[in-house]
C-alpha cells in the first residue's frame, strides 16, 4: 500500500469519528420528548363529584323516598300501636333506613363498574375479623368523642337532661342503631369510599382528603337549623373521618365513629343530629331550659358548637402524629395508596 492510499485510509477515518461525535453531540442538545400521557377525564375532580351527586344524591337517594314511602312507612301504622312509638319508628324510618338503597347502591356501584372495583375491594377484601375490630372501636371512638361534647354542654349550663327511658323502647333502640349504622355506613361508603378513592387515582391523598371533607359539609348545608360555623364544624368532622380512614386503612373504622356520634347524640341523649331531633331518646332534653353559647347550640345541637370542632381537630392530628411515627406520612402525598395495597395485587385502574 503506498502513502497516498494510507493517507486517504487515515482522512476518512478521520472524518467518519468527526461526523459520529457531531451526531452524539446533536443528540445530546436535543431534549428527550416523552409522549404524554392522554388525560382521562374519569379521574377528574370535577367528573368524580359529577358522579357522585348523580348517583348517591340523586338516584339512591330518591330510590330511598320511594323504598321508604311504599314499603315500610305504610307498615307502622299497621304494627305499631300506640302514637307515641309510631311517630318514633317513622323518624327513624324516614331519616335513618330510607338511606338503605345508597348503602347498598354504592356497593354494587363499584362492584360492577371496572375502574371502580378497587374500592369495592378495599370495602370487603380486608381482614373480616380485623375490620369488625375496628368497627367495634370506631363506635366506642365516637361515643367518647360526642359524649364529651354533650359533658361540655351540661357543665356550661347550657342543656339539662332527664331520664327519659322505658323497657319498652328496648326493640325500638335496636333497630334504630342498625338504621343509623345503615346511614353513617352509606355516607362514608360514597364519600369517603368511592370520591375519596377515586380521586386519589390521579391526584395526592391530601387532595382526596380535602375535596371528600368539603363535599361531606356541603351535603349539610340545608340541614335544619344548619349554620355557616355548622358546616365549617361538619367539614372538619369529614376531615376528621377520612383522616382515620387514612390511618386505619379500612372504611368501617370512620363508619363506626360516624354511626355512635349519629346514635350517642339523637338516641342516647335527646339532641339534635345536624339539626334534626329523634322522637324517642333514653335521656330527655329539657327544652324550654336550653341555651345557645360557644359550647351548644340550641337549634343543631353540639355540632354547631366549638368543643365538637376541637374534639374533630384533634383526633386529625392524632392520626398525622401516629401516622408519622409508623413512617406513613409520606403517604399524604402520593396517588394510589389503597391500590398499592390491596390484597389481589396491583390491579389496572
Amino acid at each position: 500500500m503506498d502513502i497516498n492510499t494510507v493517507n486517504n485510509v487515515n482522512k476518512d477515518e478521520e472524518i467518519t469519528a468527526d461526523n459520529q461525535n457531531a451526531d452524539s453531540m446533536i443528540a445530546e442538545e436535543q431534549p428527550v420528548v416523552r409522549k404524554k400521557k392522554r388525560f382521562d377525564y374519569h379521574d377528574s375532580i370535577i367528573w368524580i363529584i359529577l358522579v357522585t351527586v348523580f348517583w348517591y344524591v340523586l338516584v339512591f337517594s330518591m330510590m330511598g323516598i320511594i323504598f321508604e314511602a311504599d314499603i315500610f312507612l305504610s307498615l307502622v301504622d299497621k304494627i305499631v300501636r300506640t302514637e307515641y312509638m309510631r311517630n318514633a319508628t317513622k323518624f327513624t324510618i324516614f331519616y335513618y333506613l330510607a338511606t338503605l338503597p345508597t348503602f347498598l347502591g354504592a356497593i354494587i356501584y363499584t362492584a360492577v363498574t371496572k375502574r371502580n372495583r378497587f374500592v369495592f375491594r378495599s370495602f370487603f377484601s380486608q381482614d373480616k375479623l380485623r375490620s369488625l375490630k375496628l368497627l367495634l372501636c370506631g363506635l366506642l371512638v365516637g361515643f367518647l368523642m360526642n359524649g364529651s361534647c354533650i359533658l361540655c354542654a351540661i357543665l356550661n349550663g347550657d342543656i339539662h337532661l332527664f331520664l327519659n327511658f322505658a323497657v319498652s323502647q328496648i326493640p325500638l333502640y335496636c333497630f334504630a342503631l342498625i338504621c343509623v349504622f345503615i346511614q353513617s355506613a352509606s355516607e362514608e361508603l360514597w364519600v369517603r369510599g368511592f370520591m375519596y378513592e377515586r380521586i386519589n387515582v390521579r391526584y395526592p391523598l391530601w387532595v382526596a382528603i380535602l375535596v371528600s371533607s368539603v363535599f361531606f359539609g356541603m351535603l349539610h348545608a340545608m340541614n335544619p337549623g344548619v349554620t355557616v360555623f355548622a358546616v365549617v364544624e361538619i367539614c372538619v368532622g369529614g376531615l376528621m373521618f377520612a383522616m382515620s380512614k387514612w390511618y386505619a386503612g379500612n372504611i368501617w373504622f370512620p363508619a363506626g365513629i360516624h354511626t355512635a356520634w349519629n346514635f350517642t347524640q339523637n338516641y342516647l341523649f335527646g339532641l339534635p343530629n345536624s339539626g334534626l331531633v329523634s322522637e324517642v331518646s333514653v335521656f330527655g332534653l329539657d327544652a324550654a331550659t336550653a341555651r345557645s353559647s360557644l359550647v351548644y347550640s340550641v337549634p343543631f345541637g353540639v355540632e354547631g358548637a366549638v368543643p365538637s370542632l376541637v374534639v374533630d381537630a384533634l383526633v386529625c392530628v392524632a392520626c398525622v402524629l401516629l401516622a408519622k411515627r409508623a413512617g406513613r406520612a409520606h403517604e399524604l402525598f402520593e396517588t394510589k395508596v389503597t391500590p398499592r395495597k390491596d390484597p389481589l395485587g396491583p390491579q389496572p385502574i
